[in-house]
């Protein structure tokens, strides 16, 4: 009976109708990936209106291949002029835009195109073959279990670099406190807005990214003034970039793990996705001291991560009910309008359910074809010169900046944040910490005090569960490894020695 559904699901998707607004969602998903600060949120809700009075399987299977496409074009700005597309691809830049300044940006969106196709349909069988089992784990996540998550993804600070370990954990400071801008989630009182109307919404995402990342580089572009009428040559092509995969077929399951681990825990979201896996793969990477001046591997493991957990979001959206990230809040929103009701008995609902999970893994596909396609058009930007490059990057961030939210403040953030990014990337700090501070802050804030509230006050909920204490320990190796590892590394090598 299963399989007659989804054999019905598969027809129902591949119809002409529905292959209509798979290409074309995909095609809308591409070009606001371009675009700084959108990201995949704005995509969906932008096109959410249009889909009222679709059949419910093409309105969803639209919205997904808008969702699946414009998080892989987030990543095309990133490689090719270190800006990203929207906040899932900030750690796309840090070893992509190297690779095009070496003349290898054909290279760089091949990992990009295959690693994030790669990712999505690892993303996809756990979303069809393991997702009892993914969403009976998140079942046994309490608060304590969500604070200690929390703590340890801002740990990964810790061995981004030796060197910078202590710079990443101010940075991740910094964001903590910006994220406690705005309103208490628990007693619902304003803190630190100083009487300000904006700032009672807390601080937003999109002008602190497009300010710390874009602007940015535009204003370092405009530093290097020397080089603005350098044209770089583009001497490979995106089929190289399969080889580099091919070659690295662990870092495909490192990334793919973290991605898939990080959608099925509602609120961690892309963004810590794809940080988190840049840097695992850089623990294990036996070169670690490359990353960052254009390994693949260091494009590899974020692409794959992020597009991995694009479709995990999925997971508890359709099998529980609960989003999985802000976007997969406004899908569940259109599932309630189409009339599908999102929970365990969700594939009982007949074969739309079926007809919507096959065009997740088509949609799939269908930006990936696209990117084969247009790559080699959007790697001759890297032959602009600075010169050109700096009023673009600057009109398409203001531009994306007042898009998302239509507030001319958001604009005035975007260039404080554009400013502070300058400041912070000539000082040796890493904005992305930043960023990733602020994202968990809240999800961390919001656990701790539920935990407390459970356990009547007592900060002993966080050892006494074992999903909790275990991740606390992780946390902590995590944390002391950049400075026990070389007397770790000399131990052993005395060991094999004697």
């Amino acid at each position: 009976m299963t399989m007659d559904l989804w054999m019905a699901g598969f027809q129902l998707a591949l119809s002409g109708t529905n292959l209509l607004y798979l290409v074309v969602g995909a095609l809308i998903g591409l070009a606001i990936g371009v675009l700084p600060g959108l990201g995949p949120i704005f995509g969906v809700a932008l096109m959410l209106p249009f889909t009222f009075f679709m059949p419910p399987a093409t309105a969803i299977i639209f919205l997904c291949s808008i969702h699946a496409a414009t998080a892989y074009g987030d990543s095309i700005a990133s490689i090719l002029i270190n800006v990203p597309g929207g906040p899932g691809s900030v750690a796309s830049c840090w070893d992509g835009y190297p690779l095009a300044k070496q003349g290898r940006a054909g290279m760089a969106l091949g990992i990009s195109t295959f690693g994030s196709m790669i990712g999505g349909v690892m993303g996809w069988l756990s979303l069809v073959l393991i997702a009892p089992l993914l969403t009976s784990v998140a079942l046994k996540i309490g608060p304590a279990e969500y604070f200690a998550l929390g703590i340890m993804a801002l740990s990964l600070l810790s061995i981004a670099a030796r060197g910078e370990t202590t710079k990443g954990l101010v940075m991740g400071g910094v964001g903590l406190l910006l994220s406690f801008i705005g309103q208490d989630p628990i007693r619902g009182a304003y803190r630190f807005t100083f009487g300000s109307l904006y700032l009672e919404d807390g601080v937003n995402l999109i002008p602190v990214t497009v300010g710390l990342f874009a602007l940015s580089q535009a204003m370092i572009l405009t530093e290097e003034s020397a080089q603005a009428g350098e044209v770089r040559k583009v001497a490979d092509s995106i089929w190289r970039g399969l080889k580099e995969i091919l070659r690295r077929p662990l870092t495909l399951i490192r990334g793919g793990l973290v991605g898939i681990f990080m959608g099925v825990m509602p609120a961690l979201g892309i963004i810590s996705a794809s940080i988190s896996a840049y840097f695992v793969e850089k623990q294990f990477s036996k070169e670690p001291e490359t990353f960052g001046e254009g390994n693949p591997a260091g494009l590899l493991a974020p692409e794959t991560a992020k597009n991995a957990c694009v479709v995990g979001d999925l997971v508890p959206t359709f099998t529980l009910g609960i989003p999985g990230s802000a976007t997969t809040a406004i899908l569940l929103a259109a599932l309630t309008i189409q009339g599908l009701k999102p929970g365990p008995d969700f594939f009982s609902s007949g074969v739309v359910p079926y007809a919507v999970f096959a065009g997740i893994l088509l949609a799939q596909f269908t930006f990936f074809i696209l990117g084969l396609i247009l790559a080699r058009f959007f790697a001759k930007i890297v032959v602009v010169p600075s010169a050109l490059l700096v009023p673009l990057i600057v009109a398409l961030s203001v531009y994306g900046t007042y898009a998302f939210r239509s507030n001319l403040f958001d604009v005035l953030a975007m260039l404080l944040f554009g400013l502070l990014g300058f400041i912070l990337r000539k000082a040796g700090y890493p904005p992305a910490c930043l960023v990733l501070g602020l994202v968990l802050g809240s999800l961390i804030e919001r656990m701790f005090h539920r935990a407390l509230l459970i356990s009547d006050g007592s900060y002993s909920v966080f050892v006494t569960k074992p999903i909790s204490l275990v991740i606390l320990i992780l946390t902590a190796a995590f944390l002391a490894w950049p400075y026990l590892q070389d007397t770790f590394v000399k131990q052993l090598k005395g060991w094999i020695k004697s």
